[in-house]
């Protein structure tokens, strides 16, 4: 992982496994999770790191997912960040793409939010440790993004 995101090499590699649930609903004919040279190389500004990546799998695992449009998923998660990964099915159902992966701040994720398609909500392992001094809303939101008054904020 580490020298593929370091290098420049062309091709892809398996960066997580999906879970079930991610699976059924894209109708992928595989658990695995590529990552192309292309989104690599076109991503950079993210400074991906192997480390970075050691954490997809639990977000997958156990964040929260919602179909933004066909063939797509993105799954949300909060170990003292949030994290967003957005992943792409081939049309021919064989391969799954990441698309994207970061941590992410409270306007992506009121965005996340308004997604209206929910595949999975956030499980019981996902714990909410904090933003600071920040008190949490319900399922591990920071409240701010729980609170009426900010909610709707573009």
């Amino acid at each position: 992982m580490k020298d593929f995101l370091e290098s420049e090499a062309s091709g892809i590699i398996v960066v997580a496994r999906l879970p079930a649930d991610i699976q059924k609903h894209l109708g992928a004919k595989t658990t695995r999770l590529f990552l192309s040279s292309e989104t690599r190389d076109s991503h950079g500004h993210h400074r991906w790191t192997s480390e970075g990546f050691s954490l997809l799998n639990d977000i997958l695992a156990f964040g929260e997912v919602r179909s933004d449009r066909a063939r797509h998923v993105v799954a949300a998660y909060f170990d003292a960040n949030w994290w967003i990964a957005s992943l792409k099915v081939t049309a021919d159902l064989r391969e799954v793409y990441l698309l994207t992966f970061h941590r992410s701040n409270e306007r992506q994720i009121r965005k996340f939010r308004k997604i209206p398609e929910v595949i999975r909500s956030v499980t019981g392992r996902q714990v909410a440790v904090g933003e600071g001094n920040t008190p949490h809303g319900p399922e591990g939101y920071p409240a701010s993004l729980t609170d009426p008054a900010t909610c709707n904020e573009k």
